[in-house]
């Protein structure tokens, strides 16, 4: 996208301290995985958030949350690993750089067996351009709406045992949320122990957003409690006559709380019975 259209807002960094994110592990997870030195890790991270941010002004980049490998934190992220060395799919939905695969390769997870989805072509190049890993990296990446039944779709649905939402489902209103619910379940493996797991912004009452969100459109946005959200999966499975156990759990954030005074993060994992 030209650096002069005027649908995009001005590259902001909002104070981030990028240095300490980096001394924070993410620094050393790139350099051993992609080879940066330190010397060239700020200027190489800050030129990838910046191409970012001018597809899309998401706050992953103004705020770098893009290293933060949110996956990696879930209490399902062994289960995940151990499913794919199982010779399993999984499935990243929303996945932008791809910064989730790369640190589940990192941590033992064959590349093989893990896909990424995005609507945003630009965003798997920006991956390979941060990871440095092009010519190397085997894992596979879907550029389409996932509610498309592509041929690529249609191939994988019904062999993915773990799925990643990472502030994905959030995005939208309850009835567009159930249907995203409702397509994971319709594409996962129907086998006990599959799991999917995600994180949304929240809130600690439940309701319609009602306003902008960093400068993003989120009027309709449906902010879910752990209640809520717990009765949304519950429903779905209900609708696709299939049986999950839903955990949610809901984790103060001083990134959601700047959005939204009431805000926090849910982290939710849901596993077929």
């Amino acid at each position: 996208m030209a650096d002069d259209d005027k649908s995009i807002p001005p590259w902001r960094e909002e104070n981030i301290d990028l240095a300490r994110i980096l001394a924070n592990g993410a620094g050393k997870f790139l350099e051993d995985y992609a080879n940066i030195s330190a010397d060239e890790l700020e200027n190489h991270v800050r030129d990838i958030a910046i191409r970012g941010w001018k597809v899309k002004p998401y706050p992953c980049f103004a705020r770098f949350l893009f290293l933060d490998f949110d996956l990696a934190h879930s209490p399902a992220y062994d289960t995940i690993i151990a499913h794919t060395q199982a010779n399993h799919l999984f499935l990243d939905l929303g996945c932008g750089l791809g910064q989730n695969i790369r640190r589940l390769i990192y941590d033992g997870a064959p590349a093989d067996r893990l896909i990424g989805l995005d609507l945003f072509p630009e965003y798997i190049s920006l991956g390979y351009r941060l990871f440095k890993d092009e010519a190397t990296l085997p894992s596979r990446f879907l550029v389409q709406n996932f509610f498309e039944d592509t041929p690529s779709m249609q191939q994988i649905a019904g062999k993915i045992k773990a799925i990643n939402s990472g502030y994905f489902m959030h995005l939208w209103s309850w009835d567009m949320q159930l249907n995203v619910a409702k397509r994971i379940i319709q594409v996962m493996a129907p086998e006990k122990g599959a799991i999917a797991r995600g994180v949304h912004f929240g809130r600690h009452a439940a309701g319609v957003c009602g306003h902008t969100v960093d400068g993003l459109d989120a009027e309709s946005m449906f902010l879910h409690t752990p209640d809520s959200l717990t009765r949304l999966w519950e429903q779905a499975a209900e609708e696709m006559s299939t049986r999950l156990k839903v955990d949610c759990v809901s984790e103060d954030a001083g990134y959601c709380k700047s959005l939204d005074h009431d805000g926090c993060r849910l982290r939710w994992v849901v596993e077929w019975l």
